[in-house]
């Protein structure tokens, strides 16, 4: 991997969503400690910190993108990042000795670096060496763990999290070619998933790179595990935002949000304006589902 690019300050990034809504929303002036748990390319952050006298407590999973979001916060005292996953929030709580959070942000979309700059097979538009891990540095790339798939296991990852309705039919090419050789770039990996399929094929690859990057990175275990924790460590009247990109990560908000210790903000999710669209496409599927805690 080309860590000189991963930690260039001329990586490709698009400007964060909804930072308007989210400010609005969140009050971070009236906030003594905010958790930016997903921090990405630092969008949010640095709108939160700029508006804020409190702490902020940021999280990041990628080694890559800490390492930068460390240059972009030293400026400011009251900030601090993590090279942590955000389930990983109430152990860095303990050690910060913070009890409550007055807000948290979780931006639950794959970082616009990962795809266009990472070189980790996030994206099916580039060959690229089948990685797809957030953090690179531990556990094996998905052209490893891929291997040791049976039939169903891969029938379930993509009819479970590519939403994928010919699912039989792309898991069983999968599965055959990986049974003769090992497929490592997405090339390959391309071609053996569209073999004798009908269909859009960048709909179809992009379900199928979805389904592996979410299971691969533990995504839908990782979110459940947050809502385990969540009500505990927010403190009365504290904000939670919530950005997802897809219905399965918007279910799984809807659905904890009717936990009767939150009152819901958002009746209906918030969705960019069309300028922010037009600015930001990256932004188009975006939905902001927003709650106090009671």
């Amino acid at each position: 991997m080309n860590t000189s690019l991963a930690l260039n300050s001329e990586i490709k990034i698009h400007p964060s969503c909804m930072v308007k809504e989210i400010i609005e929303i969140l009050e971070p002036y009236n906030k003594k400690i905010i958790v930016d748990a997903t921090f990405g390319t630092g969008g949010h952050s640095l709108e939160i910190v700029k508006n804020t006298k409190g702490k902020l407590i940021a999280f990041e999973v990628d080694p890559f993108l800490y390492e930068r979001g460390k240059k972009i916060l030293k400026e400011f005292e009251n900030a601090k990042i993590f090279n942590k996953s955000y389930t990983e929030i109430p152990s860095v709580l303990k050690e910060e000795n913070v009890e409550k959070i007055d807000g948290i942000l979780f931006d639950f979309g794959i970082s616009f670096y990962h795809i266009s700059s990472s070189q980790r097979g996030f994206s099916f538009k580039k060959n690229e060496i089948l990685d797809m891990r957030y953090n690179p540095l531990i556990n094996e790339p998905l052209y490893k763990k891929i291997k040791k798939l049976n039939l169903k296991n891969i029938e379930y990852i993509l009819k479970n999290y590519g939403e994928l309705k010919n699912y039989k039919k792309v898991a069983l090419n999968i599965f055959k070619n990986l049974k003769e050789k090992e497929i490592k770039f997405t090339e390959e990996f391309n071609e053996i998933v569209l073999k004798k399929i009908k269909g859009n094929r960048e709909k179809i690859l992009q379900k199928v790179y979805q389904a592996f990057r979410i299971w691969l990175n533990n995504e839908i275990k990782n979110i459940e595990t947050v809502f385990s924790f969540l009500p505990q460590i927010i403190d009365k009247k504290g904000k939670l935002i919530f950005l997802t990109y897809h219905s399965i990560e918007d279910r799984l908000v809807k659905k904890f949000l009717k936990n009767k210790e939150f009152k819901i903000l958002t009746k209906k999710p918030l969705l960019p304006n069309e300028e922010e669209i037009r600015l930001k496409p990256n932004c188009s599927s975006c939905k902001l589902r927003a709650a106090e805690k009671i």
